[in-house]
């Protein structure tokens, strides 16, 4: 005999994750469905030897851990995360460093426009316009999430806010700031949005970076892998059911509608509603049906180009990182000031661009054992040039690359390779294997300024009832958008039983 759900979220990603969550605790009857032996998807963490390495998190945004009013401090004390987590505030944004230029940027608005203008002084006056014009966009925003209710909050929020929906990092940037090197350490965090300035949307660049400014970003105590669980605990302290080792093998539809999953264990679920953390081209290809599809949506998927993945070098170390002169967090590692001109060889090419190196001990002491450390070097990069990579070369072309990368680092802190007692190194290909997302997508659709916030696919499928959420739909990918995306499809699956309640 079939079970019967509410709803069925597919995915313990952090999308699916806080949609199951709000609607365990808006009452509903929940399953949540996962082909992991855990939750988390990117949200995770691995053991090598006697160090547990964050998989991806470098910072979240939205907290404001200062106040406790950021956005997402406020939904996490809501469905009680932050009585389960220990969020650790970041003093610093990141320090760049160039061949003949070292700068750490300060949290704080005016800590960091300090920084810039001293070491930027020609560039005085348009470094302030320029985050005078983030801050606006960031307020801007807020009044549109809260809704204008004057002329004059109308007009902010079109000259503040939609006048900039069409343009890119490097447009606004740029005519602010004329100083390339100024530019450089102002943009220096594109790749947390997976483009360069030139393609970047400024939106998103703006709000993600003015916010990691204004309030400081944060680490979780004890990896990623604690927010995911915390998740966890939540949907199954409100008597819902969670089930690991379970994929989803197919989603029923009838009449245009979904009614069910079969898991891969051949269970047959009902359920009038379906929250896929999957990404769509799976969801829809593999999981429902092209035929089953609307033709002209799955046209649209196969359309979009796919988000960068990355190469990551995690490293556990056996000697505390000050020892090696490694003090910040977050220190990006530059050859040049041109960031355009190493991604466009980013399709075509394994090496390594530019990369940055997380000191996770920076952010929390007990990140490893006493008298250790855990270091990660991270760099994007696509698919495509791993594909050709014969499957016999693999682990040793993987190895070279992190072996470059390993040389460049110790240009600033010498002795570091002699310091490795583990070492474990991840490619796209990784990604691929360990989340199904094309080309191992980190973000889902690239950060363009078509594909920003609201211009993303919206949450609502091609189906009756069906629903996406995580980085591939509104708002887009990085902890705080995937968690607000699960949010945004769990309150409209509430609005949609509410409202078929009252027609009953």
């Amino acid at each position: 005999m079939s079970e019967k759900f509410d709803v069925i979220v597919v995915g313990a990603g952090l999308g699916g994750l806080s949609a199951a969550a709000t609607l365990a605790k808006n009452g509903q009857k929940i399953l949540l469905l996962e082909k992991h032996y855990r939750a988390g998807g990117y949200a995770g963490s691995f053991v090598r030897g006697r160090f547990e390495f964050d998989i991806a998190l470098h910072q979240i945004s939205g907290l404001n851990l200062v106040s406790k009013r950021g956005f997402l401090y406020r939904n996490f004390e809501n469905l009680g995360i932050t009585k389960r987590v220990d969020f650790v505030r970041l003093p610093n944004v990141y320090r760049s460093v160039f061949p003949d230029l070292d700068v750490t940027l300060p949290a704080g608005r005016e800590n960091a426009e300090g920084v810039l203008v001293d070491t930027f002084p020609n560039e005085s006056e348009g470094i302030t316009r320029f985050l005078d014009r983030v801050e606006a966009t960031g307020q801007a925003l807020t009044l549109l999430q809260r809704g204008a209710t004057s002329e004059e909050e109308k007009r902010k929020i079109k000259e503040d806010f939609f006048a900039y929906k069409d343009k890119t990092l490097a447009e606004v940037l740029n005519a602010d700031v004329k100083d390339p090197k100024a530019r450089a350490v102002i943009a220096q965090i594109f790749a947390y949005f997976g483009l360069p300035p030139s393609k970047v949307s400024y939106l998103i660049y703006a709000l993600g970076w003015g916010d990691y400014l204004r309030c400081g970003g944060a680490q979780i105590r004890g990896t990623s892998q604690m927010l995911s669980s915390a998740f966890v605990d939540i949907v199954q302290e409100m008597d819902c059911d969670v089930r690991f080792n379970c994929g989803v093998k197919k989603i029923l539809t009838e009449g245009g509608r979904v009614t069910g999953a079969i898991t891969e264990k051949d269970e047959k679920i009902k359920s009038d509603y379906i929250i896929s953390n999957v990404n769509p081209i799976t969801t829809c290809a593999e999981m429902i049906g092209v035929d089953k599809v609307p033709s002209s949506f799955f046209q649209s998927l196969q359309t979009k180009e796919i988000a960068i993945g990355s190469v990551c070098v995690y490293m556990g170390l056996d000697l505390p990182q000050e020892e090696l002169g490694i003090e910040d967090f977050e220190i990006f590692l530059n050859t040049g000031y041109d960031f355009e001109s190493f991604w466009d060889k980013l399709k075509k090419s394994i090496e390594p661009a530019d990369f940055g190196l997380a000191n996770y001990n920076a952010a929390y002491q007990d990140a490893s054992p006493p008298g250790t450390s855990i270091v990660v070097l991270t760099t994007t990069s696509y698919a495509e040039p791993w594909y050709k990579i014969p499957p016999s070369e693999y682990v040793e072309t993987k190895n070279k690359v992190a072996d470059i990368m390993l040389t460049k680092t110790e240009k600033t802190f010498p002795g570091l390779r002699d310091h490795i007692e583990v070492i474990e190194v991840s490619t796209p290909l990784t990604n691929i294997r360990y989340t199904g997302n094309p080309g191992g997508a980190l973000y889902g659709w690239p950060y363009s300024p078509k594909e920003t916030l609201m211009n993303r696919l919206p949450q609502e499928g091609p189906l009756k009832g069906l629903y996406f959420a995580g980085a591939w739909t509104q708002i887009g990918g990085g902890f705080q958008p995937c968690i607000m995306s699960g949010m945004m499809a769990a309150q409209k699956v509430m609005f949609e039983i509410i409202k078929n309640e009252k027609v009953k």
